[in-house]
């Protein structure tokens, strides 16, 4: 029932599609889970129209699924695809990085060293989303500083689903993996501070690639164990 307080007279397909990104992302809708328009529409109280319009645009942000014939899925994790989305979003954030030298402020930076004291913080078995959250912040504030519009919406589109595969398969060995990850972010906020083009460069890279090859093998375990 409290559902149906979710859709208010603003434009509805928004609401639905924020709707399910936030089932999709917080892990209440889980990967290879059909979606039925049907139920959507009975349940949320609405016409199958704007739902559709939410399920087209959430599949072109990849975390959709649709196959004629078969229906709806929350897409499903794929290692190689997660490492070509790494790859790519490494290139857009050292580009960031390097635009950030010119931007970054003393209270931005700042404002890093809080969030990797937070993540120093977040590394209970609980604290998955909560440090995932702050990783994201960490990194989203520096592509903001970049400057550069388009570089922030495409970066956005790529974390979305790399976020959906930390949430689902980090295993309990992460936590071992924080205090390197966090030398890696003390390496960025030096660089940047230093205003060091290509040690930005190298810091990122780093970071970006070391972070790809860990998720990754924790899809691959989980592709595994689902086979």
């Amino acid at each position: 029932m409290a559902e149906t307080a979710i859709i208010n007279q603003s434009r509805i397909s928004d609401q639905v599609y924020q709707y399910l990104h936030g089932e999709i992302i917080e892990g209440r809708l889980l990967p290879g889970q059909r979606i039925s328009p049907d139920e959507l529409a009975e349940r949320l109280k609405i016409s199958k129209m704007p739902i559709k319009e939410a399920i087209e645009r959430l599949a072109g942000e990849g975390l959709l699924d649709v196959q004629s014939r078969r229906g709806t899925f929350v897409t499903s994790l794929d290692p190689t695809e997660l490492a070509e989305t790494f790859e790519v979003r490494c290139a857009l954030e050292v580009l960031a990085g390097k635009l950030a030298v010119r931007h970054i402020t003393k209270p931005d930076l700042e404002r890093l060293r809080e969030l990797i004291a937070l993540m120093d913080k977040s590394t209970g078995k609980e604290d998955v989303r909560r440090h995932l959250d702050q990783n994201a912040e960490f990194h989203e504030l520096i592509i903001t500083r970049s400057g550069n519009r388009k570089l922030f919406e495409t970066w956005r589109r790529l974390r979305t689903p790399i976020h959906v595969a930390g949430i689902h398969s980090r295993t309990d060995d992460w936590i071992d993996r924080v205090s390197r990850e966090q030398r890696e972010h003390r390496a960025i906020v030096r660089a940047l501070e230093q205003r060091d083009p290509s040690a930005v460069e190298q810091a990122i890279t780093s970071h970006i690639m070391r972070a790809s090859g860990s998720l990754v093998e924790d899809v691959e375990r989980v592709v595994r164990q689902a086979d």
